[in-house]
This record gives C-alpha cells, structure tokens and sequence, in this order.
C-alpha cells in the first residue's frame, strides 16, 4: 500500500506489466501479469499492490475542494482531542460540533457579501456602477427588497451546490459496505469506518443552518423596516430552527453513530426540507411591494453580524480550550490544545477566504478607490464590513509573526539539531568527516532537516498565541465598528502605515486563494505537485465526517473495509498475508489488521515502513492512536513462541533522514532502522554519491527483502491456538502462497 504521493501500482511493485485483480479504477487491487513472469517478490512471496490514489485524486476539478479546507480543518478538530475521561469528552464533541456549524454560517455569509451587500445594496445603488453591465441590468428599475431577493439566489445556489456535492460523496465514498454492529472500541470498533447514516444527519442539520442563517439576514433588513406580523412570524420560524439546528449538533440521540434515535434521520430531514420551504416563504416576502426605499451605506445588520459571529466563534474556541485544559491530559502534546488550534486555524482560513473574495469583487466593480483609506470618511463605496479590514491587517501580522519566529527560534533550533546530526553522522560512517567534510555536512543537514517534523508544534504554537491576542482584540474593536486606520490621527504617519497594511493584506489574502486553487490543480495533475499537499490532506481526510459533513470525504470508510475484507480472504485463500504499507499506507494497514476477524489476524503480519503512526499520529490523535492501540496492533498478531511470551508479526523500517517516519518505540513492533545514505564515498564503478533517500525507496534496500523473508517464516510456523479459527485448506507449500 502506497503512501500519500498516489504512486502508481507498477511502482509500489517495481513490475511493469500488471492487471487488476479486484477493486476498480478508483482504489483497486493489482498483480504481475503470469504470463511476463517474476510475479513473486523476497523469500517467494506473491505480489499484491493496492492503489487507493485516486480517491484523493484525479480530476483536475477536485482542486476545489481545497476551497472547504477550513470545513477539513473544523471536522479534524474533533479527532485531535486528548484521551480524556467521558464528561470532558462529550462537551469537547460537543463545542467542536457547534463550531463545525458557525463555520458554514461563516461560508453562506461570504456569498451574503459578494452578492447581497456588494451587488445588490452598494453598487444598485452607486451612480455609474450598473453602467455597462449587462449581467447586472435585472438590479436597475426595481425596489431594494426585490434587489435583495434577486441577489439572494446567490447564496442559495451556493448552499444547494454544497448539499450536492455531499450527498455525491456520501453515496461514493461514506456507502461503501461496513460493518453496522459489533464490540471493539476506537480504531477497533466494528462500526468506526460506518459514518453513512451519521453524516447523512449531520449534513441535513447544516444545510438547515445554512438556509436559515440567509433567512436571517434578509429577515433582519426588511422586518424593522415593515413591523409586519408576517415577517416577525417568519423570524421566529428562523430563530426556532437556528437553535433547533444548535441544539441538535449536541444531542446524542441524534449524533450517536451507533444507537440513534429513531426519531433522529425524520427530525433531520425534516429541518432541511423545512429550511427550503422557509426561504421560499422569506423570498416571497421580499418581494412583496413596498414604499420607494432608498438603499443608503452598507448593508443594514450585515456587518455587526458578520463581527458577531466571528466573536462566537472565538467565545467556542475558548471554552473549548478551557475544558480541555481542565481536564488536565497528561502527557500530550501542546497540553491537548492541538484541536483549538487546527479550528483556530480553519476559522483563520474562512476568514482569509471571504475578506479576500469580498475586497477582489469590490475591487472589480469600483476601483475608484483603495480597500481601506487613511482618510477617513463616514463612508466609502463597496466597503466590505470592518471585520475585513481586520482581517487583511491580521493576515500581514501573521506573516510578520511567522517571519520574526523563523529568525529568533528557527535559527538556534537549526544550529541545535545539526548538532545532534552530526552525532548520527559520525556513528553510522566513521572517519568519514575527515574523509570528505562536504559529504559529512550534506548528511547533517538530511538528518536536521528531517527533525524540524518534531519541533513545528511549538513553533505553531509560538505564532499562535500572539495572533490570537490580536484577533481578540481586533474582535473587541470590529464589534465597536472601528476599523484599523481610526486607531491612529488622520494624515499621520501611522494611519498610513495601517491603511498600506490593510490593502497589502487584501492583496495577499487574494493572491493566497488563488495560489492554494492553482497549486490544487496542479496537485492532482502532476505528481511532484501531489507531494506538496499530499500529507497535509491525506492525514485530513483520512478521518471520518464526524463534525462538519460538508468537508472533503473520507477515503478510509472504503479503503479500511475494503482491505480488511480482502486481506482476509487472501488470509484464508493463500494461507497467510503480509500487509505492507508505506506512510500513510502504513496508518492504514494497522487500521485494517484492527478491523479483520480474529482467524484471519492469526494469519496475518505486518510490515511498515516510513510509517508517521508513533511520531505523528500518536502525537496529534492521541485519543485514536496511543501505547495502548499500537500494543492491541501487536497482540492481534503476535504468536507464542514459548509459553507466556509472544513474538511481534509487526516490522517497522524507518531512518533518520525520514522527515514523517520513525521508530514504534512499543513492544509490539519490532524496530529496524536502515542507514541512510547506505553508504558515504563513491561506491566503486560509480561516479555519484549514493542517494539520501529521506521517506523513500525503502523497498530499495537490502533490509527490506531481510524484513520480508522474517516474516514469512514467522507466518509459516503454528499460529496462535489460544486464537480461534476456520479450518483452511491443506497447502504442500506455504511460502509461495503468502501474500505481500
């Protein structure tokens, strides 16, 4: 099983010719064609790759899913939490959930500013903006509700486009077959890669929450304006389904994944369908005639609600930060906070999204004048809300933070590991830094390198805290409408700064989208590009939609299922599997071993190579991989070799230039490190160094063919007997039909 980079079969295997034995073109099974030969690999074992790549890529159109990264980053928060005891677990679950859902509201606003704010209240209503836009002639000769109404389509085209593409990919991904009940707990339960029926829950809630936060918007412009028994009604049909929606999000009958209510998939429905009839009713509102209403400033409402809702996110991200604290994780990781953070980050993300899609199409309509002034005026033409504002200086804070952390902890961290490198070094090659001092530094730095994986967490944290300071109090000023320049006399040196700093943020936060979608595209088109995104988003989607269900989807609830049923049918067929993974290949090969039937566990080994389970896993999920998981992993494999001992089936490659992999450290896994490079001159006959191969070419090695061959002699012996199993067919040879 490959890793995160979606290498092609013929690669994992280093066999040209091959043909799909199962699976299809989006995760398939292959093996040498018989008729070319060379079909086994090390100690006779039959070759078997699995190729799962193209369920996180392929179409050039998936880049956009790097557009819900902040719906990613929300639903990953959940899976971040610390081991911790059942009261602070629920509220954690809980908080995430309820935050998962103020960032959809956040995403149906961005649309509400684009088209509602900027289009059909600023520029309808601004001499010569319409002029010459044809796209824009139905705004011209109607009221301001109706305005209001028509650009409303906007946002409800972007919540329907969103309730599709989750219903696509639930029925693609979240639909493949799994097991509905069973024991087990964790990565071990039965029904852990089920998450169809909870998702399908959890998106009916969203898109309810979505439509009615639009509701709510353009109720709150027109009903203080008619005090009409109509529109307080649907208001409080709004506000009803809001905290219904809220409510919901928390309540165990209907987020249970295994023992819902059976009142929950009716409930759920019904909000999202009475969501539609609800904006339907609210739109015919809108158009209803009206008094001549002249449309003046900005938005009435939208921008203290845009600021409101910023502030009670960050009010959820507190308390979220305060219970895990409080419930005292010990041992983990930046104190447990790793899940506030990465939401933290998603908010950041949204943020960052909308201020830059909202001053770019502010930008376009009217270009008379710069996103932000130092000359202050009560108002200014297609001004986008002060929360922008903010958020384009914060962003030009953060780079400034980021940079200011790289040069005060960087460079000494830098100095430090190369330190330790050179220690490594000198062990695996002696005499070799009085030999050739250049080759001994170009290790060094391989193996330095590669150990910045283990400090870029504290530096996170380093940025963090101060750029959470300053979205506080940025906060605390956009709720007051004070915007960035007003904090400095006009005319002054330091309002022209803050206004230079404002719109060189806009322009960042612009260029930024645009380079994440380019880079996206290019991602799923050439392979050197996957690399760059392809452990960020592979560890994001690995993990089930248990929290925002509009998120990009889950490859492991069909990857996990689907090999653990074919492991162990090649477990019974072949008389024993070896399960291989590289990577992330490797993160999901342990999940499938907890996954497979005791009689076929008994049968079966594991061999991970480059594996990020202990070094990043453990660290980041400790709550799903721990000491505890990685030695179940272990014992479902292990064979008493003695009464009362067990010998680990489990192998782990790993070296010290592998920036993600790295040592079990556990009892249940056997550790071999390989030297990296394999050698330090010129080997005789050749004219280059031997490479430094960092995360790959693995399979390369000698150690690999060595690690296989143990294994296959460890699966050869008479498993476990306390292990209960089917009888298998008699097989006159063994080894052949093992299956790696």
């Amino acid at each position: 099983m490959h890793g995160v980079t979606g290498s092609r079969a013929e690669d994992v295997l280093d066999r040209p010719l091959l043909h799909r034995v199962a699976g299809d073109t989006d995760a398939g099974f292959f093996r040498p064609r018989p008729e070319y030969g060379a079909t086994r690999g090390p100690g006779g074992a039959v070759l078997e790759a699995y190729r799962w790549g193209n369920l996180t890529a392929g179409a050039a159109a998936r880049a956009l899913w790097l557009l819900l990264l902040p719906f990613m980053l929300a639903n990953v928060a959940l899976w971040l939490r610390p081991d911790v005891q059942p009261g602070p677990r629920a509220a954690i679950r809980a908080l995430t959930r309820i935050f998962a859902l103020t960032m959809t509201a956040s995403f149906v606003l961005s649309f509400v500013e684009v088209s509602m704010d900027l289009v059909g209240w600023q520029c309808a209503n601004t001499a010569g903006c319409l002029d010459g836009r044809w796209y824009l002639s139905p705004l011209t000769d109607t009221s301001t509700s109706r305005r209001l109404a028509l650009t409303a389509l906007i946002p409800i085209l972007a919540i329907a486009f969103l309730w599709f593409l989750g219903r696509r990919t639930w029925s693609r991904y979240e639909a493949f077959p799994a097991a509905t009940e069973g024991d087990g707990d964790g990565l071990a339960h039965p029904c852990f890669w089920n998450g169809k029926p909870l998702v399908g829950r959890l998106r009916s809630l969203h898109i309810a929450f979505a439509y009615a936060t639009l509701d709510a918007v353009l109720l709150g412009i027109l009903v203080p304006r008619d005090r009409h028994w109509l529109g307080y009604t649907l208001a409080g049909a709004c506000l009803v389904l809001l905290v219904a929606c809220a409510v919901a999000v928390t309540v165990r009958p209907v987020v249970d994944r295994d023992r819902p209510a059976r009142w929950a998939l009716g409930f759920t429905r019904a909000a999202s369908y009475g969501a539609v009839v609800l904006t339907v009713f609210t739109l015919a509102y809108a158009s209803l005639e009206r008094d001549p209403w002249t449309a003046t400033g900005r938005l009435p409402v939208f921008g203290g609600t845009v600021t409101a809702l910023f502030a009670v996110q960050l009010v959820l991200l507190m308390i979220l930060g305060a219970v895990v604290l409080g419930s005292r994780p010990k041992g983990t990781f930046l104190q447990g906070l790793t899940g506030p953070i990465v939401a933290s980050i998603g908010l950041g993300v949204a943020v960052a999204f909308s201020a830059g899609l909202s001053y770019r199409v502010a930008d376009f309509l009217d270009r008379r004048r710069l996103p932000s002034s130092a000359d202050y005026v009560p108002w200014q033409p297609l001004q986008p809300p002060p929360t922008y504002e903010w958020a384009a200086a914060g962003f030009v804070l953060m780079l400034v933070i980021m940079l200011v952390v790289a040069l005060v902890a960087g460079l000494p961290l830098n100095r430090r590991l190369r330190s330790y490198a050179r220690v490594v070094t000198d062990a695996d090659f002696r005499g070799g830094r009085q030999q050739d001092p250049a080759r001994a530094k170009r290790i060094d730095t391989a193996i330095a390198d590669a150990l910045i994986t283990d400090h870029v967490g504290r530096m996170l944290l380093w940025v963090f805290i101060p750029t959470a300071v300053a979205a506080v109090a940025a906060t605390c000023l956009a709720l007051f409408a004070i915007r960035p320049v007003r904090l400095a006399p006009p005319n002054s040196v330091p309002a022209e700064v803050l206004s230079f700093a404002v719109n060189l943020g806009t322009y960042l936060i612009g260029l930024a989208v645009l380079g994440l979608v380019l880079i996206g595209v290019l991602a799923y088109r050439y392979q050197r590009f996957r690399r760059i995104v392809g452990v960020l988003w592979d560890l994001g989607t690995f993990w089930p939609r248990a929290a925002h269900p509009l998120a990009p989807p889950c490859y492991a609830e069909r990857v996990v299922p689907e090999l653990a049923g074919r492991a162990s049918w090649l477990a019974a067929e072949q008389g024993g599997v070896i399960l291989s993974g590289h990577s992330q290949g490797s993160v999901l090969a342990a999940a499938t071993v907890l996954q497979m039937p005791p009689e076929a566990q008994s049968r079966a080994a594991l061999l991970t190579y480059g594996s990020p389970l202990r070094r990043l896993y453990a660290r980041f999920f400790p709550a799903y991989v721990n000491d505890a998981v990685l030695t179940q992993v272990g014992a479902v494999l292990a064979r008493p070799a003695v009464p009362g001992q067990h010998t680990p089936r489990w192998v782990n490659l790993w070296r010290d230039t592998d920036p993600i992999g790295g040592p079990m450290e556990s009892p249940a896994a056997r550790d071999v490190r390989f030297v990296d490079p394999p050698g330090f001159g010129i080997t005789p006959g050749d004219t280059v160094f031997p490479k430094v191969d960092g995360h790959s070419g693995y399979q390369q090695q000698p150690g690999f063919g060595s690690a296989v061959s143990g294994l296959l002699q460890d699966l050869s012996g008479p498993p476990d007997s306390s292990v209960p199993r089917q009888p298998a067919a008699p097989a006159t040879d063994q080894f052949p039909q093992i299956q790696a």
